[in-house]
C-alpha cells in the first residue's frame, strides 16, 4: 500500500512539472495584457484631459498648449511620457460644412491630424457648432515579452466642445 502512496506523490509532481510552464506563460501573458490595457486607458484619459483643457479656454496660446501637454504627460504616470504624441485641432461647422480652424502638433512632436474636419463632421452637425479634436498616440514598451509583442502602438481620438459654445481661437 505504501508503494501506491509514493506513486501518487510522483504522479502529482509530474503533473505539476508539466503544468507549471503552461501556467507561467498564461500568467505572464495575462499580466502583460493588463499592462497594455492600463496604458491604453491612461492614453485615453490623457487625450480627453487635453481636449477638455483646450475646450475650457476662449483663446489658447502655444505656451498654454505646451503646459497642457505637460499635464497630459503626467496623466500617463507611471509610464514614461516621452513616447506620447498629441495632435490638436479646432473644427467649426461653417455654412453646413466642417472646416479646420487651427491645428497644433507641439506635444511630443505629434503628427498633424490627417483630416480633422472629416473626423469631427458627425460631432458638429449644425452651423456654428465647434469642437476640439485630439489625436494621441503612444508607443508602449511591454516589459513582459514572453507571450506578447515587445511594443504596442496605441492611439485614441478625443473630442470636447468649447465651454462658451464658440470657437476656441489660437494665438
Amino acid at each position: 500500500m505504501t508503494r501506491f502512496r509514493h506513486a501518487r506523490r510522483a504522479t502529482s509532481a509530474l503533473e505539476f512539472a508539466l503544468m507549471a510552464p503552461i501556467l507561467l506563460v498564461l500568467a505572464t501573458g495575462a499580466m502583460g495584457l493588463c499592462l497594455v490595457i492600463r496604458a491604453r486607458t491612461d492614453l485615453s484619459e490623457a487625450a480627453n484631459a487635453m481636449a477638455e483643457l483646450v475646450a475650457a479656454q476662449a483663446t489658447v496660446t502655444p505656451a498654454e498648449i505646451t503646459d497642457f501637454c505637460a499635464g497630459a504627460g503626467a496623466a500617463m504616470t507611471p509610464y514614461a511620457s516621452a513616447p506620447l504624441q498629441i495632435g490638436i485641432a479646432s473644427v467649426t461647422n461653417t455654412g453646413g460644412t466642417a472646416a479646420t480652424d487651427w491645428s497644433d502638433t507641439r506635444c511630443g512632436g505629434g503628427a498633424a491630424i490627417a483630416s480633422p474636419a472629416s473626423l469631427a463632421a458627425g460631432v458638429v452637425p449644425d452651423a456654428g457648432d465647434s469642437t476640439i479634436v485630439v489625436q494621441a498616440s503612444y508607443v508602449f514598451h511591454n516589459p513582459l515579452t514572453l507571450v506578447l509583442p515587445a511594443t504596442f502602438d496605441l492611439s485614441v481620438t478625443a473630442y470636447a466642445r468649447p465651454r462658451s459654445n464658440a470657437t476656441v481661437t489660437y494665438n
